[in-house]
């Protein structure tokens, strides 16, 4: 068994390694990196790990997905900037004791622009937006090890241009229910554009892919868990570009790099599960948008959420840029509470 779980986890290094290798530059379809859920937000957007009830942690890591959340529907609305906005649903179901599978879609909305040629002239408003279906399966290997892996293919109209994307994910959890720890590895957006808009020749044609590591500890006697995570781990040759010239990473601050990769989330929940509140920082976000003039909450993640019955809501709020904040907002509905109802 140690011999499988070594080679599942060079396999997912070895992906992530040429996935890399033929990512030069900016990616397609970035919205994919958008968190999935209002818990997900609040725990910083990337979590890989997590010890909780948000069936929507699969986003990050399909191995998270677990026979617990068989027959929950998920639905989820992110309120971006100006008209612009993202959301996503699945729906989650127990194939066996050991399997389970869950199928959703991902899109973004990016409002109405205004469009022009060459001399000015106005041609017409015009949309943009990405839609990606995905399919989730997940296998517990024994009593400690869960794989999982996610297909999803990926539609952008943007006004009279379209392409097609396919993509992947592959994740592995190890999770110790006595010790309550839980540790996962994930590599999301395996793959690239397979159809490009007439005409566009150039351009980039992966897609954002992100190796994550990261763990999580929840304490017996407290009620509540610590997360820390690590992010893009394929990525080391950080940009920064100034006024007069492009300083490459190898002068940047090694300190300053690795901090970059990482998320800090609590997690406050009560031993009954049912509510929860969070808190993180991610150091990739606040340290981009840090600005010495401007007092910014970039990079901080707040939410909180609650179950009722059959339902359970949840919200939170995320600063990505320093003129605005993102709103987050969840429902998932057990339907196994239907039928609960009826006996």
């Amino acid at each position: 068994m140690r011999k499988k779980l070594f080679l599942l986890v060079a396999m997912l290094m070895s992906w992530a390694v040429c996935a890399r290798a033929q990512q030069m530059g900016a990616a397609v379809n970035t919205f994919m990196d958008f968190p999935a859920s209002a818990h997900l937000a609040a725990l910083g957007g990337n979590n890989v790990s997590a010890l909780s009830t948000d069936a929507m942690s699969a986003v990050g890591n399909p191995a998270l997905l677990s026979t617990d959340f068989d027959k929950l529907l998920h639905l989820n609305y992110s309120i971006y900037m100006v008209s612009s906005g993202y959301g996503s649903a699945a729906y989650n179901f127990s194939i066996s004791g050991n399997d389970a599978f869950s199928v959703g879609f991902l899109f973004a909305e990016y409002g109405t622009m205004h469009g022009y040629d060459e001399n000015g002239i106005h041609t017409g408003d015009f949309s943009a937006q990405d839609f990606a279906l995905y399919a989730t399966y997940s296998r517990r290997l024994n009593k400690y090890f869960r794989i999982g892996a996610t297909v999803k293919p990926v539609l952008s109209t943007y006004e009279t241009y379209t392409s097609f994307s396919l993509g992947a994910d592959l994740g592995v959890q190890y999770m110790d229910t006595v010790k309550l720890w839980s540790v996962g590895l994930a590599v999301r957006n395996i793959g690239g554009r397979v159809a490009k808009p007439y005409g566009a020749a150039m351009g980039p044609d992966m897609l954002p892919v992100n190796v994550t590591f990261g763990f999580t500890k929840r304490f017996s006697k407290a009620p509540f868990a610590i997360s820390v995570t690590m992010q893009n781990l394929q990525k080391w040759d950080y940009d920064f570009a100034t006024n007069d010239y492009k300083e490459d990473a190898g002068a940047v601050n090694a300190g300053l790099m690795i901090a970059r990769k990482f998320i800090i989330g609590l997690d406050i929940t009560p031993k009954s599960d049912k509510f929860w509140i969070s808190l993180s920082y991610n150091f990739d976000r606040g340290l981009s948008l840090a600005n010495p003039y401007v007092l910014s909450l970039a990079g901080l993640s707040g939410g909180f959420g609650f179950k009722l019955y059959m339902f359970s809501i949840g919200a939170a709020v995320a600063c990505y840029s320093t003129s605005a904040v993102t709103a987050h907002f969840s429902l998932a509905m057990d339907i196994n509470g239907f039928n609960k109802k009826k006996l």
